[in-house]
């Protein structure tokens, strides 16, 4: 059973890629905290109608050469917006990064995909309830 095709599934899915993709942009910020000039970055959220829109096949789907090859999908981690963060004072080098609110962004983010996870095996773990194995 494909439970990527669940749309409860798929939605969790995208979600744990934009909170992957997130926990990398925040990285980044947190690398280039020194960084003379640098603007701290964040995903735009990903909004209800959003993530229901991205459930629905692609109208276009992604070109394969082989049979075993893997299409893209919607809410990959490509897709999702990267857009500045405004939410920080700029300092006199031009850095727009301040520490504290990325570890904070970042603890935020990891407590989200832990979240999200055991989300993921409860359910995994109702279905097979549901059918009757351990």
């Amino acid at each position: 059973m494909d439970f990527g095709k669940l749309p409860l599934f798929a939605m969790m899915s995208q979600r744990l890629a934009w909170l992957g993709k997130r926990q990398q942009v925040l990285a980044h910020n947190i690398a280039n905290a020194d960084t003379p000039g640098f603007r701290a970055q964040d995903v735009k959220e990903l909004k209800f109608k959003e993530i229901m829109r991205g459930n629905r096949p692609s109208k276009i789907p992604m070109a394969t050469t082989h049979v075993t090859h893997m299409g893209g999908r919607p809410g990959d981690s490509k897709s999702f917006k990267i857009v500045e963060d405004r939410s920080a004072e700029v300092s006199l080098s031009g850095n727009s990064v301040a520490l504290e609110d990325q570890v904070l962004k970042v603890t935020m983010t990891a407590m989200d995909h832990q979240l999200t996870v055991n989300l993921y095996r409860k359910h995994i773990a109702m279905i097979k309830t549901a059918l009757g194995r351990p």
